[in-house]
Formats: structure tokens, C-alpha cells, sequence
């Protein structure tokens, strides 16, 4: 399958690749000796991520989500700034080049064949946005009359959905992005990741800003992703008309099933917060009782087991954005482990109704949080390190540079891995669009310690089998049917499937 996405049928078919311009474009010397003769570069972020586009393109991605690039708020600024505290959302922060650059951006992604959205904030804006002298009606006051913000996110003012001037004026920057470009190349950008989309104070908005740019660019498929935790929530925004959904199932399942031992290594260790967040209730049992292939398989079908309904219900069945990497949340291979993050991502790759999504430099291993307020700094998305049967917390890293793997032959081990998953999902159609079967891997090992996830994809006429084990021994699977067939990916050693590994094989008709 070509790497082309056409307009009206392209979201089943993407695999995502999340820019962070911050770390995309830190070009600093590697050592003293480097810095001795350098020079300022004449390159801005968003130009040379433009000239590297086609690195993105031979990697696999063909949907490039951009972190918001709109000027970033300077009163009450953490630290260097945070791209969600935006100043003004039909602009571009100098710190990342120009409107025009950002233009060239849109329309060499499109001519490479890529789709493209951008992150934005319909909760919050900067407190010094421009809406903010214009129009501060458009706000949440607080009891004393000030902006109003959630949380601690002190460099943030909240919008006010209950006025109709808000609701126009931000539907109008979202149609001003669509249609940005004014050529017949594709408009503009080809939708949005809505950063805590369920946080706005009037959910109604949803239902009338979307059918509405819909209908406004009625021969294009846009995606709107909703950032949103929780099954519910995503479900009502999905009758709302969400497309999409940031995920949340299969990162909390890491975050609270994975743990680090003595050396490092992944090791599966349920975390005491698992019993304190109620959206995961369901998740937690399953866990329990099924072992953490239990709770994946129930995070699986609590979505393609789900009505969806309504007026204002996507035009295609709702998709789920899934990672092991983000912006905020950080990296997986410092989270949980290098190898909990090759089981899931082939897991990612592999299931139904998903964009798969990397984040700049996860494809050469990097553990470091790219930055949200610091340049270099302590941050709360660490990991839990097992020792001697203790357990204590490591904090997470933040830092505006690259932390890759260590060695050139690690790095591009890290590459030739996520090259042959996107490669993988692209070639066969049933892993994109098939239908989806859980399967009984039949291992032998009591129900609370299952590790296996196996099931079908089926499209036109092709059967794929596909089983990822997400533990740390390998397994024996009783049903032969996973190893029968045609090996498309990975395989079984001496008869089991060894420790964080997967096989995918085609059925013979």
C-alpha cells in the first residue's frame, strides 16, 4: 500500500508520528570540542523540520500531529514557556520560524503524502492571549473577578463555553487552520488532537462546532482526537462527534502493570495507585483475575464492543490513538522498561480500530521527557524501581535535548524496529481495517499470571493470527493455530513464544 492518503477514506489507514519542534530542532554540539567552532544556524525549527520530512517518510508515518505551534504566553510563564499556554491561536511562536514557514510545512507534508493536524487548547489559553484584552468576556472568572485556571496550570486562563461569542470565534480558528493554505492542495491542515477536550465547560460546544466544519469541508475526511481519560468520557465525546480518542487503556495498563527491576529489566508489578483511579476498575479486574493479558483484552473490547449513536456520531467507526510514548506522560523505555515497550508496541501495531503513534526520537530510544516548562529538570513521570522486594520511586527527566540509546548499534536497532512495525500495519490491510477475534493462546500457567494476547484480523478474505506476549518468560501456547500458517512477523523458539515477543501469521484459505 502506497504511503498516499487520499481525502475521503485515509484515518483507519494512518500511523502517526507526534513533532516535537522543541526536540526536533535542538541542533547544540555534542561535545566541548564541537562547540568550540559553531555557529548560529540560519535554519528555523519548522523549516528544518521541513527539509527532513522525507526521513519521517521512510520511516513509515504518513500523519504528522504537530504540537501546538502558536505563540506561547509570557505572563505568569513556567519556566521556558509552555506550548499549551497559547497567546494567539492564528500565529506562529518566533521561537519555531514563521506563518510561511509553518505553510511550507503543511504543504510539503501533503505533497509527500502525509496528513497533518495540530494540537490546540479549546480548554485554556495563556493569560496574556489577545482574547484576553479583546473580548475577556470569553473567560472563566474566579470569585475575585480574575482569570480563572484548572488545576495548577497557573500560566493558563479558562475559556467560558456558555457565551456564543466564544463558541464562534473559536470554531472560526479551527476553520482558519482547515483552510489555511487557500489553494486546492488540500485547504489546510486535515483536523486536530483537542488537548483535554472533555475539561470545557459546556460538552454542548461539541455538537455544534463539529457537524458544522464537517459540513464546511464536506469533501475531505478531517480528524478530530479528542485528548479525554476515561472510557465514559470518551464515549460521549464520541456521540459528540470525536472521531478519535488520545488513549488511555493501554498506557495506564503500562504505567500501572510495569515496573523496573535491580538491572532495569521490565518486570509486571500491579502499582497501589491501580486501586485509587476509578476508570481503571474494570481494567484492575481483569488484571487480576486474567493476568495482564486479562487486561488488555478487556481494554480491547470495552471499545469494539461499544455503541456508538447519536446525531452528531462520526461518519466511521471511532478511533483510538495509542502510544507508549508522549508528549506529557514521557518515555516508555524509561518508564517501564526497554522490553515492556517492544511487547506493547507490537501490540499497538497490531490492533483493531488504533493509530499507532510515535513521539520525535522514540524511533532511536530516547528516555528523556521532551520539555513542557524546563530545559533540564526533575519531573513527576518517572518509574517504579523493585529491588530485594522493595519498591521506590524514580523521578522522570525532563530535558529540551536528546537522551537516545546509548551506542550507534542500539539506536538503530530501536529504528530497524519501529521501521518493520509501521511497514508491518501498512502492508496488510486486515491490520488496519479487519475485523477483530480474541483468541485462547491456551497457556500453561494459572489464569492470573496470562501474559499472552492473541486474536484475528480478518478483511477480504485474509486471516491474520497475531499473539504478543507482554511478560518476562517465555510462553508455550496450547493453541496451534497461532503457529500455523505463513510467518508474517517475529515467531516461536523451540515451540514457545519467548519473553516480550510476538508472532503474526497468515492463514491459508
Amino acid at each position: 500500500m502506497s504511503t498516499k492518503l487520499n481525502l475521503q477514506d485515509w484515518t483507519p489507514d494512518a500511523l502517526a508520528y507526534q513533532i516535537n519542534l522543541r526536540s526536533l530542532a535542538c541542533r547544540e554540539p555534542r561535545n566541548a570540542f564541537e562547540a568550540i567552532g559553531e555557529t548560529a544556524s540560519p535554519v528555523s525549527p519548522l523549516a528544518y523540520v521541513t527539509e527532513n520530512l522525507g526521513a519521517l517518510k521512510a520511516l513509515g508515518a504518513n500523519l504528522l500531529y504537530l504540537m501546538p505551534p502558536y505563540p506561547m504566553g509570557l505572563t505568569d510563564r513556567k519556566g521556558i514557556g509552555s506550548p499549551y499556554s497559547a497567546r494567539d491561536f492564528r500565529d506562529v511562536d518566533p521561537e519555531y520560524g514563521t506563518l510561511d514557514e509553518l505553510a511550507t510545512f503543511v504543504r510539503t507534508a501533503h505533497d509527500l503524502g502525509f496528513k497533518v493536524i495540530f494540537d490546540i487548547t479549546p480548554n485554556h489559553t495563556s493569560r496574556d492571549n489577545v482574547w484576553a484584552t479583546s473580548h475577556p468576556e470569553y473567560y472563566v472568572k474566579a470569585d475575585d473577578g480574575e482569570l480563572y485556571f484548572d488545576g495548577d496550570w497557573s500560566d493558563t486562563a479558562k475559556l467560558d463555553y456558555s457565551h456564543a461569542g466564544l463558541r464562534q470565534a473559536m470554531t472560526d480558528v479551527y476553520d482558519h487552520w482547515l483552510s489555511f493554505l487557500g489553494d486546492d492542495r488540500g485547504d489546510g491542515v486535515d483536523g486536530f488532537r483537542f488537548d483535554m477536550a472533555h475539561f470545557i465547560n459546556d460538552l454542548s460546544f461539541w455538537d455544534e462546532a463539529l457537524p458544522a466544519l464537517r459540513a464546511q469541508h464536506a469533501g475531505r475526511e478531517l480528524l478530530f482526537l479528542a485528548e479525554c481519560y476515561g472510557t465514559a468520557n470518551n464515549m460521549a465525546l464520541f456521540e459528540r462527534g470525536m472521531g478519535a480518542a488520545y488513549d488511555d487503556d493501554f498506557y495506564k495498563i503500562c504505567q500501572y502493570g510495569y515496573a523496573r527491576g535491580a538491572d532495569g529489566e521490565s518486570c509486571i508489578a500491579l502499582a497501589d495507585d491501580a486501586y485509587h483511579n476509578d476508570d481503571f476498575a474494570d481494567t484492575l479486574n481483569a488484571f487480576e483475575s486474567g493476568g495482564i493479558a486479562g487486561a488488555v483484552e478487556c481494554a480491547l473490547l470495552n471499545y469494539t464492543n461499544a455503541e456508538i449513536s447519536g446525531p452528531n456520531a462520526p461518519p466511521r467507526r471511532p478511533l483510538l490513538l495509542r502510544y507508549t510514548d508522549n508528549h506529557d506522560e514521557g518515555r516508555g523505555v524509561y518508564r517501564f522498561g526497554l522490553d515492556a515497550v517492544r511487547a506493547m508496541n507490537q501490540l499497538i501495531f497490531m490492533a483493531p480500530e488504533t493509530i499507532p503513534m510515535l513521539l520525535t526520537g522514540q524511533e532511536f530510544g530516547a528516555e528523556n521527557r521532551p520539555p513542557i516548562h524546563e530545559r533540564i529538570g526533575l519531573c513527576d513521570k518517572g518509574y517504579r524501581h523493585i529491588q530485594n522486594n522493595r519498591t521506590d520511586w524514580r523521578d522522570g527527566i525532563e530535558f529540551e535535548g536528546n537522551c537516545f540509546a546509548r551506542g550507534v548499534d542500539a539506536r538503530q536497532a530501536w529504528y530497524a524496529f519501529y521501521k518493520e512495525l509501521f511497514a508491518l500495519r501498512t502492508q496488510h490491510e486486515a491490520l488496519r481495517r479487519g475485523s477483530f477475534a480474541l483468541l485462547d493462546a491456551a497457556e500453561a500457567c494459572a489464569s492470573p499470571d496470562r501474559c499472552v494476547v492473541a486474536f484475528a484480523r480478518q478483511h477480504d478474505g485474509t486471516t491474520l493470527h497475531c499473539a504478543v506476549n507482554l511478560g518476562p518468560d517465555a510462553r508455550t501456547l496450547g493453541n496451534a493455530e497461532l503457529s500455523q500458517g505463513e510467518v508474517l512477523y517475529g515467531g516461536l523458539k523451540d515451540h514457545s513464544l519467548p519473553a516480550f515477543a510476538a508472532i503474526v501469521t497468515r492463514m491459508c484459505m
